[in-house]
């Protein structure tokens, strides 16, 4: 994943799902990136080994009853982040 400027400039401020490589997913809001880490806010940093639930399911289940926030500030780095999205784009 690259830090396309545009792309994320556009998702700034906005709740966005963002796949990592491994069972984990985080939700959050958008706050600011650099070249090597992107930063959410009010985030739901969520280990997909701890229930049942696929990645879709969750990520439907956060889009209709909101993002679990377990971190008020979370920093990930992009070379684990294998996708980024809008939570709104998420479709069943």
């Amino acid at each position: 994943m690259s830090s396309d400027p545009e792309f994320l400039a556009a998702l700034r401020g906005r709740i966005v799902v963002v796949d990592l490589e491994g069972p984990w997913i985080v939700f959050g809001r958008l706050e600011s990136w650099s070249v090597a880490h992107i930063e959410l806010a009010d985030a739901d940093l969520h280990d997909l080994r701890e229930g049942t639930s696929t990645r879709d399911v969750y990520a439907l289940e956060t889009q209709r009853y909101g993002v679990r926030v377990n971190r008020r500030r979370v920093s990930l780095r992009l070379d684990t982040v294998v996708a980024v999205s809008a939570l709104d784009d998420v479709t069943a």
